[in-house]
């Protein structure tokens, strides 16, 4: 079986997360799913399991960072599902993943919403990951 790269846990990791907006009570089907459908995920599960569960664990916080980087016009729930699942991994990886460097996480974010999301995503997740940054650092 090919060794699947960071990116494309990454990817899997925010099917994941994306998922948990609809399931939150069934991470673990999700997972096996996730394993029957893409069994190359299995060399990286730690990496995705971190995610999914890091993301669960510090939702509130996360979620406060982004309420606290937003344009005052803007509130979280116009966020689009997709992108702000894309925030709360990149944010998650961020602060908690010593072993992804922010700048890595932002880029890899605004690919995911050039891959997942509306035209005006990528422009969106950035400018707010950039004030992230700025606020983490």
């Amino acid at each position: 079986m090919r060794r699947q790269t960071r990116s494309e846990a990454r990817d899997a990791a925010f099917t994941q997360v994306f998922q948990m907006n609809l399931h939150p009570d069934d991470m673990d089907a999700m997972l096996d799913e996730l394993l029957k459908e893409r069994p190359e995920c299995e060399t990286n599960l730690g990496y995705i399991r971190d995610i999914v569960d890091g993301v669960s664990k510090h939702g509130t916080e996360i979620e406060e960072i982004i309420k606290r980087n937003l344009k005052s016009s803007w509130s979280i729930s116009r966020i689009s599902k997709v992108s702000l699942s894309i925030l709360k991994l990149a944010i998650f990886e961020m602060k908690y993943r010593d072993d992804v460097p922010q700048k890595v996480a932002i880029n890899e974010a605004v690919e995911l919403a050039k891959r997942y999301g509306d035209d005006d995503d990528p422009n969106f997740v950035n400018g707010l990951l950039a004030s992230v940054y700025k606020e983490l650092s």
